[in-house]
């Protein structure tokens, strides 16, 4: 039986560590709720605050046993140092007197500890792996959105700006509002909005015009080509493990016909089991 490499190992077990993480994750949840905490008082604080102890034990538990070089090339173990070292000050809370407006800040970030939980999801890794892909993907896709929507903002605070200082006042408040109209969600409640301000019915269809246009731009197209891009790039991976799956297979079936009767058998057998695993992995892929 092999021997544990550090004999606190028992601590930082994943099934511990991940009902800690579900325990914390409660106990937010619940202090969410005015009538729970009246009804709790401070122990819901005391459990965050002793699971928050747990984290760091954990991290020096394992840097202790790994090395720090050895700990810190883990990725996942990279996001959980700088969560656990950023709450780290939430332990010196019970004995500061007074509200300090630094220790709400940090309160905040507590809840990044609960992104730990994805540690244990299955292929976990790829998952992050694909949605960093897809977003140096979508850089240029969202940057040109963005000088869109600059551009488009620029043109309604000229246009708009004296006849709904409300939505198109200054350059902020115009890009802000043409982002919600990117958006598409109600996007037609601001140009009914000045249509109603008391227009002419030759500027009622300029600006139902511009923000058709707006939409049909950054709305439709822009938007739904960042989409098409995102998700291109998140299944990549797994396009690029089944290109590389039947490139092998023709790679053995060459093989097979080089090679003499007796071996063919076990051969045949075989690419029949990598035939079976590419045709579940398209099946879930389609499936998805």
């Amino acid at each position: 039986m092999e021997e544990p490499k550090h004999k606190l190992d028992w601590l930082v077990t994943e099934p511990l560590v991940l009902t800690v993480i579900g325990l914390n994750g409660l106990a937010l949840v619940l202090a969410g709720f005015p009538a729970v905490r009246e009804t709790t008082g401070q122990w819901l604080g005391w459990v965050d605050y002793g699971c928050l102890l747990y984290f760091l034990f954990e991290a020096i538990i394992k840097i202790r046993r790994d090395t720090f070089a050895g700990y810190w090339a883990r990725g996942w173990n990279k996001m959980d140092f700088f969560i656990v070292m950023g709450s780290s000050p939430l332990l010196l809370q019970p004995f500061i007197a007074g509200d300090v407006g630094f220790f709400s800040i940090i309160l905040v970030g507590r809840f990044l500890r609960l992104l730990r939980i994805m540690y244990f999801v299955p292929n976990s890794e790829q998952i992050w792996a694909g949605i960093i892909r897809a977003l140096k993907a979508s850089a240029a896709v969202f940057l040109t959105l963005a000088v869109l929507n600059m551009v488009l903002a620029m043109g309604a605070n000229t246009l708009f700006g004296e006849l709904a200082p409300q939505y198109f006042g200054d350059p902020v408040k115009s890009a802000y509002s043409l982002f919600k109209v990117f958006t598409i969600e109600g996007w037609y409640e601001i140009p009914d909005a000045l249509a109603a301000s008391g227009l002419d019915s030759g500027t009622v269809m300029l600006v139902r015009g511009y923000f058709v246009l707006a939409v049909l731009v950054g709305g439709i197209l822009g938007l739904s080509l960042a989409n098409a891009v995102f998700v291109d790039e998140m299944t990549a991976d797994n396009n690029d493990r089944l290109e590389q799956m039947v490139s092998n297979l023709r790679e053995e079936l060459a093989d097979n016909q080089k090679s003499g009767a007796a071996d063919r058998a076990e051969q045949w057998k075989a690419l029949e089991n990598r035939l079976d695993s590419i045709q579940k992995q398209l099946t879930e892929m389609r499936g998805s």
